[in-house]
């Protein structure tokens, strides 16, 4: 018979610890349930000629309003674990708690609800937020150089690689003068911040034409920066260029 006590005092302590789920002492059980919208986005940076002319976050809502509780919800709240203090809501007052994510990163983060009691229940989400840079320049004979750093502002997990898309047009000259309507040479250089040359591609573009560079690097450490080198010609070129930091293949 005493076994049998000893069982049943074991299962009813292993289920009082399912996740999401807890009991106070007086027997009230919050039943944690909590959906984001969604759990991956990408956060977009465009520029032209150089400068931001827009930058979107990512906005998600964690939706609480199948969370239960025997006693009175007080609280509902998202702690991203970087540092910065939890989002919180009143539970009597709203169930979707919304959070702007403004910088790329995996974030493990810990959703929770509190009842007027001081009891807590937790779960943990992951959002995964990339980011991609549109880079655009119009009739330049010096591109710029294009700027990004890869690691997480959050100190968190690395991406997995990088990719890079760019576009160089040597647009069509009508009523040639001179030297003018000729044949472009450039180098691409994608440079770290040690100034150490990682990858590189040379190029030719004849008149009217245009040429691609794609190419996927996977050290995501240190701040890096796309250049575009052309030769002495005095033609202007368009530049069209993406940049994605990826956290999944």
């Amino acid at each position: 018979m005493a076994r049998i006590s000893m069982t049943l005092v074991l299962v009813c302590i292993l289920s009082s610890s399912l996740a999401g789920c807890m009991f106070n002492r007086e027997g009230g059980e919050i039943s944690l349930d909590v959906e984001p919208e969604i759990t991956k986005g990408t956060i977009i940076e465009s520029y032209s000629e150089g400068e931001l002319i827009s930058s979107n976050s990512v906005s998600i809502g964690f939706d609480f309003q199948k969370t239960r509780a025997d006693n009175r919800l007080a609280t509902f709240g998202i702690d991203l674990q970087d540092g910065r203090e939890p989002f919180t809501i009143d539970a009597e007052e709203a169930a979707i708690v919304s959070i702007d994510f403004t910088n790329h990163g995996i974030y493990n983060i810990l959703a929770y609800a509190v009842d007027d009691a001081g009891n807590q229940a937790n779960t943990s989400i992951q959002i995964t937020i990339d980011l991609r840079i549109d880079w655009t320049e119009t009739d330049t004979v010096n591109p710029q150089a294009l700027p990004f750093n890869p690691e997480p502002e959050n100190a968190g997990q690395h991406p997995k690689m990088i990719e890079i898309i760019s576009n160089v047009e040597n647009p069509a000259i009508v009523n040639n003068i001179g030297d003018s309507g000729q044949q472009i040479k450039l180098t691409w250089q994608l440079v770290d911040e040690l100034d150490d040359i990682c990858q590189t591609r040379n190029g030719q573009i004849n008149d009217g034409d245009a040429m691609q560079w794609q190419t996927i690097y996977f050290n995501t450490f240190m701040e890096h920066e796309l250049r575009i080198i052309l030769d002495d010609s005095q033609d202007n070129v368009n530049v069209n260029q993406s940049i994605m930091v990826l956290y999944e293949n």
